[in-house]
């Protein structure tokens, strides 16, 4: 029951820490937004030390399988998105209203 608890708690949590990860990726070019992309991956880390804590070391594999599906989702997405906005059939046509009619 523990490790279905401590999975439920991971996958947001894995959503959370890849947000983080990518903030601090997009804020390394600017100096002055590395800090504060940083502290917002601080607060994640802690959590996710604590449940390695709780759960303890050789349940490593609930762990994992929570950063590996959210992974998985966020790759799915990812590629779902980028063909859905590639087909022609899914887009609507934009008409300007704005334009004068002459």
């Amino acid at each position: 029951m523990i490790f279905v608890l401590v999975f439920i708690i991971a996958v947001p949590l894995s959503v959370e820490l890849f947000g983080s990860m990518y903030a601090v990726f997009d804020a390394w070019r600017h100096p002055e937004s590395r800090a504060a992309a940083v502290e917002r991956l601080a607060i994640p880390l802690m959590v996710w030390g604590f449940l390695w804590w709780w759960i303890g070391a050789e349940a490593w594999y609930v762990l994992a399988a929570a950063w590996a599906v959210v992974l998985i989702c966020h790759i799915a997405v990812f590629y779902g998105a980028r063909w859905l906005i590639r087909r022609p059939d899914t887009q609507t046509i934009a008409i300007d209203t704005d334009a004068d009619p002459e």
